[in-house]
Order: structure tokens, then C-alpha cells, then sequence
């Protein structure tokens, strides 16, 4: 859709709104406090699978020190029944061979005790391993998050929403977007829509949906799936319609537009706009 005088008195730069005092406010979602109960909850299973780790140590010592001694007493007993001479081999008799039997046979199980505790070892210091990890992915994430509610970036839905002050083409825009590890935002439901559009404050801001390569086929830049059918009443009214800019070509990017009540019209991609980036931290929807 055409726009009018739309270079007339534009700012290409507007700075972000500053606090006064102390009256800026962080809310934390209750996703994010319950991000901060995951953190102890997971100390706490590694101090259990620690525990456990130092007890089948502790147990793995015994087995293969009493192993030990069992191996010195065979050896022991293997040297006494080495006969002197052809009568002496007769009087220590089958009795004492039998008892060379059953210790050997001692021997063996013990060997199959210790494998066993090993084997215990070896798989709770994985889980131990795999908890660590759990650990820091929780605390790296949850920080991350953090960090962009306190630099102004918007909680809604399980995602992270930034609102931009400034203006850019739609190209600029999303790289901005990329360079935070997000995109121009994709719209999955009537109330994230809904939630656009009541954040932008009245001012138009390009959303992540194109059909620059091809006339008709919009994508949206994050890979979440099209649908026509689903997304046919959040376009304003006979939009999108490809209006003819001349030299400047046809309109091919999305843009919530606030003379469209907020829905979404298309425009030329070149154009200086706010824009919405978008940072998934669920599956995609539309």
C-alpha cells in the first residue's frame, strides 16, 4: 500500500525512552521465577549423584583391596601345596587342592564384584556429567534472558520480543535481529497479534514476512511455516497488493500499519521502519 509523504520529516534515529529516578520496574514472569527454582532443584541432584559417586568409590576401594588380599592368600596357598617330594604330594591329598578350587573360584567373583562397581562408577559420574551440563545450559539461558528483559527486549508466550526505537529497511532490520540471536518476528496466533499490535504504540514496525522471491509466496524469515488461510484476517483491508512505487519497485515485505488498524500491509522493503524482533523459545506455530 502507498504511503503518504512517507519521507516527509521521518527521523531515521530516534533514541530509546531513558528511565526517571527509580521509577523503572522489572517484572520477572513467572516462567523466569520458576527458571530460578530449576537451578537449585538441579544442585541439589548433583550433591545426591556426588554422594553417590563417593560411596561407590568408597565401596569400589574395598572390593578391590579386599580382592587383594584374597589374590596373596591363593598365592600364599599355591606356594604350601608345592610338594617337597612324591610323599609329601601324597599327604596333602585332594582336601587341599579343593581349597585352592574354592579360593580361586573366590578370586573370580570377586573380579565380577569389582567389574560391577566400575561398570556403577562409571555410570553415575556420567549422570553426574550430564546433570553439570544440564546446570550451566539452565543458568546460561536463564542469564541470557535476563539480560535482554533489562535491556528492554519484551516477555510473551515463552518468547523474547524486542521493539525497536530506530528506523531501518526490512534487509537492515533483520539483520539487526541476527545479530541478537533472533529474526523479525513470525506471528502464530490471533493473540500474539494481538500483543504486536498493542505494543507498537501506534507506530508501524516490519514484521518478518516476505515474498521477494517469489511474487505471492510469503515465507517468514525465522523458517515458521505460512498459512494462508490462518493469516488472511490479520491483512488489512484489499492488502496485500503489491502497489507499484516506481522506481523504487513494489512492496514486498509485511508491516504492521497503523492505518490499518494495526493489521498487516505490505510495503516497499526499502523504506526506513521501526521493526520487531523475535527470539523462539518454543516450537512455531503458524
Amino acid at each position: 500500500m502507498a504511503r503518504d509523504n512517507i519521507y516527509e520529516n521521518m527521523p531515521m534515529t530516534e533514541a530509546a525512552p531513558q528511565p526517571k529516578g527509580n521509577s523503572l520496574k522489572t517484572s520477572v514472569p513467572w516462567r523466569h521465577r520458576a527458571g530460578g527454582i530449576v537451578i537449585p532443584v538441579l544442585l541439589l541432584l548433583g550433591l545426591a549423584l556426588a554422594t553417590s559417586l563417593l560411596a561407590v568409590t568408597v565401596l569400589y576401594l574395598r572390593a578391590q583391596s579386599k580382592l587383594q588380599a584374597v589374590e596373596e592368600a591363593v598365592q600364599k596357598l599355591q606356594v604350601s601345596l608345592q610338594p617337597d617330594d612324591v610323599s609329601d604330594a601324597s599327604a596333602k591329598g585332594s582336601d587341599s587342592l579343593q581349597l585352592l578350587d574354592e579360593a580361586q573360584a573366590g578370586v573370580q567373583k570377586l573380579k565380577a564384584q569389582l567389574g560391577n562397581v566400575s561398570a556403577s562408577y562409571a555410570e553415575i559420574q556420567i549422570r553426574l556429567d550430564n546433570v553439570s551440563a544440564a546446570r550451566a545450559a539452565v543458568q546460561g539461558r536463564y542469564s541470557d534472558v535476563l539480560r535482554k528483559l533489562f535491556r528492554g527486549w519484551r516477555f510473551y508466550g515463552g518468547n523474547l520480543y524486542y521493539f525497536s526505537h530506530e528506523m531501518k529497511s526490512w534487509d537492515e532490520a533483520e539483520q539487526f535481529c541476527v545479530s541478537q540471536d533472533s529474526h523479525l518476528t513470525s506471528v502464530s496466533s490471533q493473540a500474539e497479534q494481538e500483543f504486536l499490535s498493542n505494543e507498537t504504540k501506534g507506530q508501524d514496525h516490519w514484521i518478518g514476512l516476505t515474498d521477494r522471491e517469489t511474487e505471492g509466496s510469503w515465507r517468514w524469515a525465522d523458517g515458521t511455516e505460512y498459512r494462508a488461510d490462518a493469516s488472511r484476517g490479520f491483512w488489512g483491508e484489499n492488502e496485500p497488493n503489491n502497489w507499484d512505487h516506481g522506481i523504487r519497485g513494489r512492496e514486498d515485505c509485511a508491516e504492521i500499519y497503523t492505518r490499518k488498524l494495526n493489521l498487516w500491509n505490505d510495503a516497499n522493503c526499502a523504506l526506513p521502519t521501526r521493526w520487531i524482533c523475535k527470539r523462539t523459545h518454543g516450537p512455531a506455530g503458524m
